[in-house]
């Protein structure tokens, strides 16, 4: 079987699995993954015989994308910001909307002037994509901090790689933060429980650590990270939260009634308000 042969029966056994809006592209994806071939090259060299070796291992990965595991967790990695981080089903898998977040972070950054001496703190940094992208785009230290170890691991591992200057702490939310910050960012859990129960087949493979945000509305882990920061955060800091676009209004409420202003929504890929952001508030001496 040719590389355009096995590329055309995967992408039709793909949609017959009903992954038909990824077909393609997962078939690209799997088969350089296997032979090393980029999209040019498998262009390039579309008649070429792929040896019985590449087959078997192709279709073990293909068996697991057919049971739904997600694209990211097969290749190990995932592309975020322009750079790739590992990921398993530790963390959570990074999401280009995300990347909305990280760039209102860098904005309030570069805006203030604040220079590689600011201190920021991203909770419940999983991958570390969020973390280790402010650290490398700005030049300064970031501290990651997440209540599971496994997750910390594959942090670890991606900032050692990528040469990233972070320091690691376990722990819920702010409890393992020392001192004060300037900026705290997070995508924290927040989907409610029943949210979390109704999450596509390829969801249901990340962790629910890294999903369940607690509570009915799914808020309460970031009732509680507002209420820390308003202890962790220099005045003038600012503290930016990732959330549903249903809890929007919510979570913009909770950040005016905790001392913070200047509190904005912005808007993710799909025009839905994805990032809540507010600044502490200074208070008289």
């Amino acid at each position: 079987m040719t590389v355009q042969q096995w590329k055309r029966a995967t992408a039709s056994r793909l949609k017959d699995g009903s992954l038909d809006q990824s077909a393609e592209l997962d078939a690209r994806l799997l088969l350089e993954k296997v032979t090393g071939l980029d999209q040019i090259q498998q262009m390039l060299n579309y008649d070429q015989p792929l040896t019985q070796e590449n087959l078997l291992t192709l279709e073990t990965l293909l068996q697991m994308r057919l049971s739904h595991r997600p694209i990211a967790y097969i290749l190990g990695s995932k592309e975020f910001y322009g750079r790739d981080f590992s990921v398993d089903e530790r963390v959570l898998i990074p999401r280009p909307d995300t990347e909305i977040l990280v760039e209102q972070v860098l904005a309030f950054a570069r805006k203030r002037k604040m220079g590689n001496t600011l201190s920021i703190i991203d909770v419940c940094t999983g991958s570390g994509a969020v973390g280790i992208t402010l650290a490398l785009e700005l030049g300064c230290r970031v501290t990651l901090t997440d209540i599971s170890s496994g997750a910390l691991e594959v942090a670890k591992a991606n900032a050692e790689r990528l040469g990233a200057d972070v320091q690691l702490k376990q722990g819920d939310l702010l409890s393992p933060a020392e001192g004060k910050y300037d900026i705290i960012v997070s995508n924290p859990p927040y989907l409610t429980e029943t949210w979390c129960d109704q999450v596509s087949k390829e969801v249901a493979w990340e962790p629910r650590l890294a999903l369940d945000g607690k509570e009915d509305d799914g808020l309460g882990l970031i009732r509680t990270l507002v209420k820390q920061s308003t202890e962790r955060l220099n005045q003038g800091g600012a503290l930016f939260l990732e959330c549903d676009y249903r809890q929007a209004n919510e979570v913009a409420a909770l950040l005016k009634a905790n001392r913070f202003e200047e509190v904005a929504r912005v808007r993710d890929l799909a025009f839905l308000e994805r990032v809540v952001w507010g600044v502490l508030a200074c208070t008289s001496n």
